[in-house]
């Protein structure tokens, strides 16, 4: 009931970077995701040119994706780096709760006038999820910048199972809504 600090979640961190991935397909949102879970995308258009492009990409690096009010990362200055671990706070109907992921794989490419850069996370061990969420942005042809999160994701614990009904809905609404947050990151620019 009471909201972890960010010192508890720091220890807890240093904790969970030891441990496993709680499930088998690490790595496989950058292809096809895979059956057996449930999968979800959402993309949007945050604007036009490289100066979009520019506030998404750093929107990224600082976590801003996850400014959606009742879903926090922790700590908001972890280096988009493969092997990090992060801390995700939430608070769903009163009760505060933490899940830890670890960033899986990280990308920025070039093809022709096409470019891109994102990068995964996947779920560990304490976490009520099993899978991966892909966070990318990419400039195309046109200068047109996009937003993408998508998921492939199940339920990790009894608990999870049991509610999987009202957090299926609340971890697809935060993709929706982390659409929202790099909308008007890009809006406000990096000094906001």
């Amino acid at each position: 009931m009471t909201k972890p600090s960010h010192q508890e979640l720091l220890q807890k961190i240093a904790e969970q970077s030891r441990s496993p991935f709680n499930y088998p397909d690490v790595g496989a949102s950058l292809c096809e995701f895979p059956s057996g879970y449930e999968h979800h995308h959402h993309r949007v258009r945050l604007g036009r040119g490289q100066e979009v492009f520019d506030r998404a990409k750093e929107a990224l690096g600082n976590w801003r994706q996850f400014d959606v009010g009742w879903v926090e990362a922790i700590p908001s200055d972890t280096s988009i780096t493969v092997g990090n671990t992060i801390a995700i706070r939430v608070r769903i109907f009163g009760v505060w709760a933490v899940a830890f992921d670890r960033i899986v794989d990280v990308y920025g490419e070039q093809d022709g006038e096409c470019r891109r850069f994102g990068f995964s996370v996947g779920t560990l061990t304490e976490h009520p999820e099993q899978g991966e969420e892909r966070f990318s942005i990419e400039i195309d042809r046109e200068d047109h910048v996009d937003y993408e999160v998508a998921a492939f994701f199940r339920p990790n614990t009894l608990a999870a199972k049991i509610a999987w009904p009202v957090l299926h809905r609340r971890f697809n609404r935060f993709r929706n809504q982390s659409a929202e947050a790099m909308q008007l990151a890009c809006k406000l620019g990096p000094s906001s």
